[in-house]
């Protein structure tokens, strides 16, 4: 896998601040071979997929353009028995290139890829890997990806009783003792090991492939808070705020799908959240018992923290400790001011802090409070929010997006959550490198 140094991690953040969330195609294939972009998760990375034999092989010509939608090029190296479930013509029009089985005199077995991915890594595949077995392309390939120390990412799919045979367990406990080497968490169903979406699994092995590339496999871990939260007037009743937690939600995909490790404490939302295999999710929609949450937490395991939750303003002094009767004509609340999770000892102390300011009224006036913010609580970062732009042109989200460089504030205006979540990512790259 190349690394790379901190000369290569700026300018990886110049290359997200170009990024734009439009779509993109890559035009140097036949129109049907072509993938819109969604991202540039995995941008210039070199994959081969090695496909096993097993169901799940109908799967990859769906993953193989998941990962290029996301920058990657794809290349298939396939077992004979793979051909059992998926034709050769499905695999090379899924990646664009051909399709490998037999080695010729061109040395396809010598592992010319940034990365493999052993898709679907059945139990004959494993144990093959791990005991140097080279009994065709597949194989071989696999152990020449070993002796280059390449990143190789094992998903497994096979039935359970194979799960629990202690003589795959053992095999899989050795394979992940190999620098470089990984297994995808499966998703259990019917009594089998399955793969998760071809969506989530890209998401998986990019976050894989990123923490190799970029931060030599050393976790770099942030907060992510997201959501609206509620204030409890009585047992069944709250204010609330209107906030989704989506922007938060994209933030932590696109810190995730960059290797970073996440821990994403949501209020409310209505919003799916992908579950991925080194993403906590702390579900807390009340703000008290998020505030308590992040109290405790221990800032040295953090190397920063993305502060966008809706936080309540106010809380109720005196709560109803039963359902306040609907035949009452008025209710008297008195409300006080809440302490705020960003003036917490301990997340000021994490060196990377980045938040969200929300003002209404003239966006000049609007953005000098944000400006004035972020040097009271000391934030590499603010989003600034007007109300009147937040669900501007079709539901997209308008902002400013403002980052301290040398103790000069730069202000630059950002449309949707795409290229939100991505200006977050680039201002933590650069303070990083």
């Amino acid at each position: 896998m190349k690394h790379r140094n901190s000369k290569n991690i700026s300018n990886l953040a110049k290359t997200f601040e170009k990024f734009s969330s439009n779509s993109e195609i890559n035009e140097s294939l036949p129109v049907d071979l072509q993938v819109e972009s969604s991202s540039k998760f995995l941008s210039n990375m070199k994959i081969t997929i090695i496909g096993g034999g097993g169901i799940a092989a109908t799967e990859l010509p769906k993953l193989s353009r998941e990962l290029r939608r996301h920058g990657a090029s794809t290349q298939f190296c396939i077992t004979e028995n793979c051909l059992k479930f998926i034709g050769i013509d499905s695999l090379r029009w899924a990646s664009g290139n051909e399709v490998i089985i037999n080695p010729t005199g061109l040395a396809e077995h010598i592992c010319a890829a940034d990365a493999l991915v052993v898709c679907p890594a059945t139990a004959d595949l494993i144990s093959k890997s791990v005991n140097g077995i080279c009994s065709d392309g597949a194989t071989t390939l696999i152990q020449s990806a070993l002796g280059l120390k390449k990143t190789i990412i094992f998903c497994a799919t096979m039935h359970e009783s194979l799960t629990n045979s202690p003589i795959i367990k053992q095999n899989r406990e050795k394979l992940t003792k190999i620098p470089g080497v990984f297994f995808t968490t499966p998703r259990f169903e019917e009594g089998k090991e399955k793969l998760p979406s071809h969506q989530n699994l890209a998401i998986e092995i990019a976050h894989i492939i990123n923490k190799a590339a970029l931060f030599n496999s050393n976790s770099q871990n942030i907060i992510i808070t997201a959501g609206g939260t509620r204030i409890m007037i009585d047992p069944v009743r709250c204010i609330t705020n209107l906030s989704t937690g989506s922007l938060g939600i994209e933030v932590a995909k696109v810190f995730y799908a960059m290797g970073i490790q996440t821990k994403l404490i949501l209020g409310n939302t209505n919003f799916e959240v992908p579950e991925y295999q080194y993403q906590t999710i702390v579900n807390l929609p009340e703000y008290e018992e998020m505030y308590n949450y992040v109290k405790n937490i221990n800032e040295k395991d953090f190397d920063g923290i993305i502060h966008l939750v809706a936080g309540s303003d106010f809380i109720c002094k005196n709560k109803f400790s039963e359902k306040i009767s609907s035949a009452q004509e008025k209710v008297h609340l008195e409300l006080n001011k809440t302490k705020k999770i960003i003036d917490l000892e301990n997340i000021s102390k994490i060196r990377f802090k980045a938040a969200a300011k929300l003002t209404s009224g003239k966006q000049e006036e609007g953005i000098k409070a944000a400006c004035e913010h972020m040097q009271i609580k000391q934030l590499n970062a603010i989003l600034y929010n007007n109300i009147k732009d937040i669900w501007k042109n079709n539901n997209d989200h308008n902002a400013i997006f403002i980052e301290n460089k040398d103790s000069i504030l730069i202000k630059e205006p950002v449309s949707g959550k795409k290229d939100i979540a991505l200006k977050f990512f680039s201002s933590f790259i650069k303070f990083k490198g």
